[in-house]
């Protein structure tokens, strides 16, 4: 094989783990974030060299919360943006006045 095959052949395979990697991501965050973790904690142990425990350190993900108010998580009920708790009364269940039925609308595009 030419040296032209193979760097081809290289770029080839970077471009299509990288589209890989970023489908996943999008598709299975959870289980993404807890691989990146399980690696990242992995090199980070003391044993290991010092540039390994600092690209453990780099690899780690970030703490999130979930979103913040507005990202429609509706997990704590709290935000003065969430819907459930704009449309729900004390015991939980919605009135229905509060249920809005609309028509569907089909656009046709030329």
């Amino acid at each position: 094989m030419s040296m032209y095959g193979f760097v081809q052949n290289a770029i080839i395979s970077i471009v299509v783990l990288m589209s890989a990697l970023y489908v996943l991501r999008k598709l299975m965050p959870k289980w993404v974030r807890g691989r990146q973790l399980a690696l990242a904690s992995m090199l980070n142990q003391p044993s290991h060299s010092l540039p390994l425990r600092k690209l453990g350190s780099f690899m780690m993900p970030d703490e999130t919360s979930g979103g913040g108010c507005g990202s429609g998580c509706s997990s704590c009920s709290n935000c003065a943006s969430n819907p459930a708790s704009d449309s729900q009364d004390i015991s939980g269940n919605k009135p229905e006045a509060a249920v809005e039925t609309r028509p569907l609308e089909f656009q046709r595009h030329i």
